[in-house]
């Protein structure tokens, strides 16, 4: 066999015996290099094969240790059906300065009226939205799409057959959220107003 066969091996199962601890700090690499949540389970692969629980219990440890630091510039969240690593708000203008990022990504109240009717009545037809709002909606929604924010999830058994629209695990990202029934209930929002 090859150097580079044997090296791998050695890797692999160095891998699989893995401690508490190095476990953690491989989580915690993976995690690092990340743009984007990473379940529990594509982490499990990455370490292996680890038994998925164990990774997620490691996860929690992970994040309760990490968001209890005051130091760090970053917490870890669980959003979107995974874990990911992000710098906390108030570095939001540096880190936009530094990037050269606009403020114009904000939403416009009409964006946000149309992803709420979507994120609530998912999956839903331009037509139902249109509705709901007593607009029309053709704008909103080509805005929504390019910013990833909903996306077609199938077709409705309708006369014309219109397509459905459902919300895109990029809008969970934004909004901070594990999934859609992390949405305040529609009780609660009444409270609000």
């Amino acid at each position: 066999m090859s150097d580079d066969v044997l090296d791998n091996e050695e890797f692999l199962e160095s891998l699989e015996t893995l401690g508490r601890d190095e476990s953690r700090r491989a989580l915690y690499a993976l995690l690092f290099v990340s743009d984007r949540p990473v379940s529990a389970a594509r982490l499990s692969e990455a370490l292996g094969d680890m038994d998925s629980d164990i990774v997620a219990n490691l996860l929690e440890e992970l994040k309760a240790e990490l968001n209890g630091r005051e130091g760090l510039p970053y917490e870890l969240h669980e959003i979107a059906g995974g874990y990911q690593l992000a710098t906390k708000p108030v570095f939001a203008p540096y880190i936009r300065r530094f990037l050269q990022v606009k403020k114009s990504g904000r939403l416009s109240k009409a964006l946000l009226e149309t992803l709420a009717v979507i994120a609530y009545k998912q999956p839903v037809t331009r037509a139902e939205v249109e509705a709901i709002r007593g607009v029309s909606v053709s704008y909103a929604f080509d805005q929504l799409q390019e910013k990833r924010l909903i996306k077609i999830s199938g077709i409705a058994e309708l006369p014309g057959r219109p397509k459905l629209y459902r919300t895109t695990d990029e809008f969970l990202v934004s909004f901070g959220l594990k999934s859609i029934k992390e949405l305040p209930s529609l009780d609660e929002l009444r409270v609000l107003d």
